[in-house]
């Protein structure tokens, strides 16, 4: 009898614990439903002020900075000029700004990032971005709020930026060329300095240069002289120097050009083909004419095309080229013309 009677109370005490646990998930989710619909509220509320640029009467409400933080966070890329400024002006005015700072301080890397990117956008609080930018443990991070900065106008000082970053060294990613660019239109002089700093590495020299090779922000006589000192050096990067120096088109770089064609490796001897027909360089015809025997199929490619590039002479190259008894030229030159409709 006793082992029932305690069956029986176990059984009502396993009752009443399921009863406890379906109350509280009944009581979380009112509570949870309420949140949001306080949430919704706010938004409604908030979303078409702060596109116009007004500041709602929200006193000093935790909610309202939240929601005004996300809003920020998602208008931030829609608008632009003076609907950014007042978009700015509300924000900081609702407690938006104030929360995203606060989330530069979160333990989760992608929150900081976000809130850092977003944050750019507040002149206030440029300095705190910046400590994100050259602080903050995550590379990640780090250089989203460089760029944020940068696409602003208020990135920190280029030499001590690509340090931080390590950019050229632990950092490599394709976006620090991007960063180089927007450094580029709001301090040129500095970016063109990274070149002739001997203690940067050449990957960051290089990003420097291909963003300075686009802008006419810089007189590129010492910038060219600078590539071609490097176009001749035996390294990975020369490639991408060729390719610059193609871009630019500055006489200066055109004996480099020619040295490059002759180079012993294939990917060197493409990009200055590449670079020979992008710069007009009409000198190299000749030399490019017997590439297109070569023994690399990228290099027959860049050399058609530059060819191709550089009016009568290269045209007139090809169609020698196209009646060559050299089977491999033939293909190419035949294979160029008739891409580029000279045949």
């Amino acid at each position: 009898m006793t082992t029932l009677v305690s069956l029986w109370d176990f059984s009502l005490l396993l009752c009443s614990v399921a009863l406890i646990g379906v109350a509280g998930l009944l009581l979380a989710r009112v509570i949870t439903e309420g949140s949001a619909r306080r949430r919704e509220e706010m938004r409604r509320k908030l979303l078409p002020a702060m596109i116009r640029g007004e500041t709602p009467d929200v006193g000093n409400s935790k909610l309202a900075r939240s929601v005004a933080a996300t809003l920020t966070l998602e208008l931030a890329e829609l608008v632009r000029g003076t609907d950014r400024e007042a978009l700015v002006t509300a924000a900081t005015a609702t407690g938006a700004a104030e929360e995203l700072a606060r989330r530069l301080r979160s333990r989760t890397a992608q929150d900081r990032l976000v809130a850092a990117e977003a944050l750019a956008m507040f002149p206030d609080y440029a300095p705190a971005v910046t400590k994100v930018a050259l602080a903050d443990p995550s590379p990640d991070v780090r250089l989203g709020a460089a760029l944020a900065l940068a696409q602003e106008g208020r990135a920190p000082p280029a030499g001590e930026l690509v340090r931080k970053l390590g950019i050229g060294t632990s950092e490599n990613s394709l976006l620090m060329v991007s960063l180089m660019r927007d450094l580029v239109k709001t301090d040129p002089q500095a970016v063109e300095a990274l070149l002739y700093d001997l203690d940067l590495p050449d990957a960051a020299k290089l990003a420097a240069t291909d963003a300075l090779a686009e802008s006419g922000a810089v007189d590129h006589a010492p910038l060219v002289a600078w590539m071609a000192e490097a176009a001749g050096e035996d390294s990975d990067l020369q490639p991408r120097i060729f390719r610059a120096l193609g871009r630019l088109g500055h006489p200066a770089g055109h004996d480099a050009i020619l040295t490059g064609l002759d180079s012993a490796s294939w990917q060197v001897r493409a990009s200055a083909s590449e670079a020979a027909g992008r710069s007009a360089l009409k000198a190299a015809v000749p030399r490019l004419a017997e590439l297109l025997d070569d023994d690399e199929w990228w290099v027959r490619f860049r050399a058609g095309e530059a060819l191709a590039r550089l009016g009568s002479a290269g045209r007139l190259a090809l169609h020698r080229a196209a009646i060559d008894p050299a089977p491999t030229a033939r293909a190419a030159a035949k294979a160029t013309l008739a891409e580029r409709g000279l045949a």
